[in-house]
């Protein structure tokens, strides 16, 4: 069911950017500031529209038994990525963000758009599980774990999770979303695995939820070759 959504999904993901390139297109060169304004956004969101197409379409040769393909990438860079596209509209639902992101050489081995999807999909969930809370602060970080990985977590101040549901949160159709189908979590999960990590969940205190993973450091015979 998964590679056919994808397969939906990914056709009319194309469409809209086509549409938007082609409007930009028509503005040309904007003879005030704001059509210029207007061009620019248009040209993030197709950029934006066809990202992820690329993750839909990763994700669909995944779930189809495709290879993950294991690259040495920047860690920075590729949690700043995520957080970039997971974060849209946050600010106007008034959510506060922190992230402490490891800076540096860092390096780790994975498929980068598989993970930054996991990320995403966990800051998504986090910024609607916080619709309406009193309280908006959302907390991504990465930190070192155990020798040879580095954990990255999100973490919400929303109502928090049931813990009869906690347990079987990652298995496939479980969702505490009333129009949810159950399948991110469950993806994620094995997108995780399918890198050697885990992903686990926590209850935050004074209320909230923080969602942790693991992925693997790139070692240094990997990135001298």
């Amino acid at each position: 069911m998964a590679s056919t959504l994808a397969h939906e999904i990914n056709q009319p993901l194309t469409a809209i950017a086509n549409y938007l390139e082609a409007t930009r297109d028509m503005i040309g060169d904007p003879p005030s500031p704001l059509l210029a304004e207007i061009a620019e956004a248009l040209e993030l969101a197709a950029a934006q529209s066809l990202r992820a197409g690329t993750i839909v379409r990763r994700l669909r040769a995944f779930v189809e038994g495709g290879d993950t393909v294991l690259r040495v990438e920047p860690l920075a860079a590729l949690v700043e990525e995520a957080i970039s596209l997971g974060l849209l509209g946050a600010h106007e639902a008034g959510i506060t963000v922190t992230t402490d992101i490891r800076q540096g050489a860092d390096l780790v081995r994975v498929d980068r758009i598989q993970i930054q999807q996991v990320l995403v999909n966990l800051i998504r969930n986090a910024i609607q599980s916080m619709a309406c809370a009193p309280d908006k602060r959302l907390t991504i970080a990465t930190l070192a774990d155990r020798d040879g990985w580095v954990r990255i977590s999100v973490a919400d101040t929303g109502a928090g999770i049931d813990p009869a549901i906690r347990e079987r949160l990652f298995d496939a159709f479980s969702t505490t979303k009333s129009d949810g189908m159950g399948l991110g979590l469950s993806i994620c999960r094995t997108i995780v695995e399918a890198h050697g990590g885990r992903i686990w969940v926590e209850p935050t205190c004074p209320a909230g939820t923080a969602f942790h993973f693991t992925i693997p450091l790139a070692t240094q015979d990997v990135v001298d070759g």
